[in-house]
């Protein structure tokens, strides 16, 4: 009990989704039935099944019974939500929600139902605690519960910041518990079938034992030391979890408004999607220390959606839709250290400066933290970018780079390199930029949804003229000064689910934090034909002199907006009045060559780990784009080639296994006679088959308890039985030579190799029926 609830709050915890509370609440019944079950000795195991599944079906949809109705009233109004007040109105709901979100995946689109990824987790976790219930007390698979519900707490514990530490120790504990007090009925079981005493005391002492060893266990585990540092096991593990990947994103596909659970602003930007929520209230604690000459925001991701409620990333859907890559992540860019990624001919107004980030907390997300466009680092990379098709096939867009993924453990201590272009961009340049836009700008960062209200259009229209703003330079300019008129407040509630997030903003609230300034501005600057995204990452933060560098803090996580411009590519602005947020100062003209100056001169030895000249701005946008695309096929067939190994060492450690078993059941056989060979074997199989020969047992016994789980083989069971009793206790007249002693263990072996591979779905061995009083 203690085991399950520790996996279910954890992920619970996590916060997901608004309502994980549910998952407590089935998981712990399911156990319950699961238990239940699997103490019945009458009930079959498929029906056994098919009944939990109906129950867990029924119980998880009246679980999610009040968020469902929550989020129609938020969508659809009371009236209608008040009709879902019984159960099969519910379902009801629940099956067309369902129908209507496997059509939208299956056409290419992302699901944003957020009670349907509840109802999936709550049904989830209640096949978790049934299987938990039914391995323990029906099948006597302790290991195999134990690690069904260990694969669930670390695959939520990867990706949770902050992590939930004390849960997985309850959770390491209780089932390291679990395996030995199961142990110990085991051998209480086998002890009493052979009539041996033993005190009534001493599955407590082995317990005490336990909990002792246990204890010593976690305190070991928690004291050790938790930095990787070595590339080549990073890139193992990412080979490894690969398929887990997949899955993974197939699974934030299918539910994209999962949101990154508490303290991912601080630490890491995971989730797909931002959505809106209630107000928020970030830590003190270091993130990063950055060594730049220059100051600036430090970006870590840009999303390009926006759809009234959230935005999205979509850059690496799109991706891989235009070179046919299976994934996403399969679409991202592979970079070695020092390999130029954006050619500084395609971008002006910019100067080339190496930055040094020291972590002060680790990043699940792998994610690098830079200012400006990315370059180049210090440490291999994987970039994720738009590509354009001029019509020879498609080419690496960098100026779309929305992310970069670190191949390496970025963990607390580690410092890396990154060399970048910051904008020295002037007032006069991004003006006469012009508004002459490539398709990809176009086609994804104008976009808003057909649902935003007219009202937010004509204000932005109403800005803009008031202004007198005819560039967009001009027109971003006059955004951003209306909106740090409004208040900022962290502590702002939530707005209404039937909502849209800027118009609600604009209009309703007038206060708020950068998520809610940023997109706000972004969608006005959208409705005037502005192209532009959201950037989210930190503010500059506080600069030590003492170690010239920028200390980073979680409190100054933020979002913003950058704004397109031709021939300079994205430039922020801020529209948030934070106390940590600066707006960017621009010099009225000039500033649009890239200076010559020296790079990394202001960072000290001990945070370089690859120096950066200006010789690296002679290369050629052709040859960049050819070397990143053959090393991402090189890669690709790297790991082709170590997929095909790891599959051929999984099919050889599967061929090992057969062998030995085959060498396990066969050893010391030799010179034996057919029937005495023949009971060994049968002995053997039948063992690891849960049908064990018991020491107090005579072969004969034997045999009837084979007979009564396997009544078709009672033939071939007595002839092997038979010969073997006759050659061992009557020497002198010898096994019936007539028996094909053989032949009947080959037939016996089917059935029993049938129960070893199924005993989860046979009853317990051994299980007593109830017989019924009086008569």
């Amino acid at each position: 009990l203690v085991m399950v609830w520790s996996v279910a709050q954890s992920v619970a915890g996590a916060n997901w989704a608004d309502g994980l509370d549910v998952l407590v609440l089935v998981a712990l019944p399911a156990l319950l039935i699961g238990t239940l079950f699997a103490r019945l000795p009458w009930l079959p195991g498929w029906l056994a099944h098919t009944l939990s599944g109906i129950l867990g079906l029924v119980w998880s949809v009246q679980a999610v019974g009040p968020l469902l109705q929550n989020e129609v009233r938020g969508q659809l109004g009371a009236a209608l939500a008040d009709r879902l007040a019984n159960w099969s109105d519910r379902a009801s709901e629940v099956l067309i929600r369902s129908i209507s979100l496997g059509r939208i995946v299956q056409a290419g689109g992302r699901g944003e139902d957020i009670v349907l990824f509840i109802v999936a987790l709550a049904l989830l976790f209640w096949l978790l605690g049934y299987a938990s219930g039914w391995l323990l007390f029906r099948a006597d698979w302790t290991w195999a519960a134990v690690v069904l519900n260990a694969m669930v707490i670390l695959i939520n514990y990867t990706f949770t910041l902050p992590k939930p530490t004390t849960l997985f120790f309850v959770f390491l504990v209780a089932a390291l518990l679990l395996i030995v007090h199961q142990h110990i009925v085991q051998q209480q079981r086998r002890w009493s079938a052979a009539l041996i005493d033993f005190p009534e005391w001493m599955p407590m002492r082995f317990l005490t034992a336990a909990a002792l060893a246990v204890g010593a266990v976690a305190l070991i585990t928690a004291l050790l030391p938790g930095q990787v540092s070595v590339a080549e096991a990073a890139r193992t593990w990412r080979l490894v979890s690969s398929p887990f990947t997949a899955v993974r994103e197939g699974w934030e596909t299918a539910f994209s408004t999962i949101q990154a659970p508490p303290g991912t602003s601080g630490g890491g930007f995971f989730a797909r999607s931002m959505r809106v929520g209630g107000g928020r209230a970030l830590g003190d604690n270091i993130v990063l220390r950055v060594q730049s000459p220059t100051y600036d925001y430090w970006r870590a991701i840009t999303r390009d959606r926006y759809n009234g409620r959230s935005w999205d990333n979509t850059v690496g859907e799109r991706a891989r839709s235009e070179i046919g890559a299976t994934t996403a992540e399969a679409a991202r860019t592979p970079l070695d250290a020092g390999m130029i990624a954006l050619d500084p001919s395609l971008i002006q107004g910019r100067t080339l400066v190496t930055q040094s980030i020291s972590l002060a907390q680790d990043r699940s997300d792998s994610m690098l933290v830079m200012g400006g466009e990315f370059r180049s680092s210090g440490i291999p990379v994987l970039v994720e970018h738009g590509f354009v098709n001029p019509g020879s096939g498609p080419l690496p867009n960098f100026i779309e780079t929305s992310r970069v993924f670190a191949q390496v453990p970025l963990q607390n201590t580690t410092t890396y390199t990154v060399a970048s272009y910051m904008s020295t961009a002037s007032v006069d340049g991004l003006r006469s930029a012009g508004q002459e836009y490539p398709a990809w700008i176009t086609q994804a960062y104008l976009q808003v949804p057909e649902s935003l209200p007219q009202r937010v259009r004509d204000l932005a229209s109403e800005i803009v003229g008031t202004a007198g703003a005819t560039t967009p330079y001009d027109k971003a300019a006059a955004v951003q000064a209306h909106l740090r008129t409004f208040t900022y407040d962290e502590g702002r509630a939530a707005p209404p689910t039937n909502v849209d997030w800027a118009d609600h903003f604009l209009f309703e609230m007038q206060k708020g934090y950068c998520d809610d300034f940023a997109t706000a501005m972004i969608v006005m600057l959208r409705a005037e034909g502005v192209p532009a995204r959201l950037a989210q990452g930190y503010a500059g933060g506080t600069l030590d002199p003492q170690i010239r560098a920028y200390v980073v803090r979680e409190s100054v996580a933020h979002s913003w907006p950058e704004v397109y411009f031709p021939g300079y590519g994205w430039q922020r602005f801020e529209p948030t009045p934070a106390s940590y947020a600066n707006v960017p100062l621009r010099p009225t003209s000039g500033g649009d060559e890239l200076p010559n100056v020296p790079l990394g001169s202001s960072l000290p030895e001990q945070y370089r780990d690859r120096d950066f000249t200006e010789e690296d701005l002679q290369s050629n946008s052709a040859e960049n784009a050819a070397t990143a695309a053959a090393a991402a096929e090189a890669l690709r067939a790297a790991e082709l080639s170590q997929r095909l190994l790891f599959s051929i060492g999984l099919l050889g450690l599967l061929a090992g296994l057969v062998v030995l078993a085959w060498y396990q059941l066969n050893r010391n056989l030799r010179g034996l006679s057919p029937a005495t060979a023949a009971y060994a074997r049968m002995t053997r199989l039948g063992g690891w088959a849960g049908l064990r020969a018991e020491e107090h047992q005579t072969p004969h016994e034997y045999a009837a308890k084979l007979a009564k789980t396997l009544p078709e083989q009672q033939q071939h069971v007595d002839q092997i039985v038979g010969g073997y009793v006759q050659e061992r206790y009557n020497a002198s007249q010898p096994a019936a030579i007539d028996i094909d002693y053989d032949g009947a263990w080959k037939t016996v072996r089917r059935p029993l190799l049938a129960r070893l591979f199924g005993r989860p779905f046979e009853r317990k061995p051994g299980a007593k029926t109830k017989r019924p009083r009086g008569g």
